[in-house]
Order: structure tokens, then sequence, then C-alpha cells
């Protein structure tokens, strides 16, 4: 990972208005600052689009603004092979994305994305600010397994997801999967949501999402 090029992405993508750089330090993988009083950091992320052959690295931004429950905004950049870098918090960037569905780009980590950055309630903004619970949980999550869902979150009840599915139909590709947003209201809460996504065959992405499960608190 380029530090330097990773900074200049988050100066122009991520930055608010007056926001100087303070007191960085880089590591192979990773680079943290403060800017005034919140905390940067970007880390290679650990998502299943890094291995896509034309995507060089894939990086998550925390932003932690207060010390504050679920304060803590995520923010996704691409960096291609040939320089393009994409803004994944940008919704009509995420939905052009959905093009290469049927091309060079797993089902599995499209849907990764989505739940990572688009579970919160606000998506309806051109850019999506995702929050988390701490610096320490994701803003979102794809439910993959039953099983390890229902041993992650066992005061909630495992029939209510499923598995991704993916497949194709009238040219494009069709994802069916569930996410969930894990945050703090004084117990441990979790909202969980079901996703029908369709994209590829020469157009962009389009979305449904409903709510199966709301504000299940836990002790």
């Amino acid at each position: 990972m380029e530090a330097d090029r990773v900074v200049a992405a988050i100066e122009r993508y991520v930055f608010q208005s007056g926001e100087e750089i303070e007191s960085r330090r880089d590591w192979p993988d990773a680079v943290v600052f403060h800017a005034g009083r919140h905390y940067y950091s970007a880390r290679l992320a650990d998502w299943l689009i890094g291995w896509e052959s034309w995507v060089e690295y894939a990086v998550q931004v925390v932003v932690s603004r207060t010390f504050a429950d679920n304060d803590a905004y995520t923010y996704g950049l691409l960096f291609a092979h040939g320089g393009e870098v994409l803004f994944l918090n940008d919704v009509a960037t995420i939905r052009e994305l959905g093009r290469r569905l049927d091309v060079d780009l797993d089902p599995l980590a499209y849907a990764e994305l989505l739940s990572e950055l688009y579970s919160v309630k606000l998506i309806d903004e051109p850019v999506v600010l995702p929050n988390a619970a701490t610096t320490l949980h994701r803003a979102g999550e794809l439910v993959r397994d039953v099983n390890a869902f229902a041993a992650d979150y066992p005061w909630v009840d495992a029939a209510l997801v499923a598995a991704p599915a993916a497949r194709r139909e009238d040219g494009a590709v069709v994802l069916e999967f569930f996410s969930c947003h894990y945050y703090i209201t004084g117990l441990r809460a979790l909202d969980v949501l079901r996703w029908r996504v369709s994209g590829g065959g020469g157009r962009p992405a389009s979305w449904e999402r409903e709510y199966v499960a709301e504000r299940l608190e836990h002790i």
C-alpha cells in the first residue's frame, strides 16, 4: 500500500473542510494520523474485492470524530491497476461498479461491500456515511454462514437469515443476501436486512433492501 497515495485519496474524498494532517505514522499496510480532534486509521482491507485481477488494493478508512458510541465512520477506497481510485461510499460509484458483476467481479465480493458500507438506515444521500459501534467494529457485515451468525449474535433468531445466493436472470446477475448492523444503545443492538441486488449485463447495479428485524437488544 502506498501511504502517500492513500492519504491523497483521503484528503480528496473523506476530509471535512479545514482539516489538516497532524502526527502521521506509516506502516507497510496502514497509515494513521490526527486531523484536529479526529483520528484517522487507513488499513489494507480484507475485502474479497482486493483479490480481483484488476484491483491493486482496497483500503478501509475508519474515522473517529468523538469518543461517543456509534461515532466511528467507515470509508472504502479501491485502488485499481492503472491509477483509478474508486470512492465506495459514493452511491453512483458503487452502482457503476455493479456493471462488472458478469465480467470480473465476484458477486460475493460485491455483496460484502454493500453489507459493510450500506447497512445503515440513511443511504439516500449521494455519499453514505456508515457508522460503527466503535473503531473495533465493522459498520456492517455480510451474513455468510448461518451457524457463524448464530454464534456471533446468540440473542438473535438465526432463522431470520440465510446464506448468500447468486443466479442469472434476464441477462443480469441477481444477488440475494442478508446483512447486519451492530450498534450500542446502552445495550448491544442489531439490525438485520434482506437484500436483492441486480447488476451486470451492461447495467449498473440496483437494489432493494428491507429490514427483517430492527434494534434487537441484548445485555
